[in-house]
């Protein structure tokens, strides 16, 4: 499999389409754990964050629906990326992502 469909496939499958890349597949390149890692960091976030508002008794007008637009657009600006082979990181969340999991990524 190519390097740009195992990126591909990391974003689309969420979480656990990051793990399979990350850390079942091996001879990645280090461009595609990061992506892997992003992708793991994107959706677990987009989780921990909609569950967590879950839990404040006040509502907020279309909090869900911006969440839900911003992990979409997080997406496609990493499918975008790993299409062109430009530089990975993502606004944010490649910052969080490399501080995460710098072994795995540069290992």
């Amino acid at each position: 499999m190519s390097e740009k469909g195992k990126c591909i496939i990391s974003y689309i499958f969420g979480w656990i389409g990051g793990l399979i890349v990350l850390f079942a597949m091996k001879d990645n390149e280090r461009n595609t754990k990061f992506h892997a890692a992003q992708a793991i960091t994107l959706s677990i976030g987009y989780f921990v964050i909609s569950i967590a508002y879950r839990f404040i008794p006040i509502t907020i007008p279309f909090f869900s629906t911006a969440l839900w637009a911003i992990y979409i657009i997080g997406i496609i600006m990493g499918i975008a990326k790993a299409n062109k082979n430009e530089d990975p990181e993502l606004p944010v969340i490649g910052g969080i992502a490399k501080s995460i999991f710098s072994k795995k990524i540069e290992g």
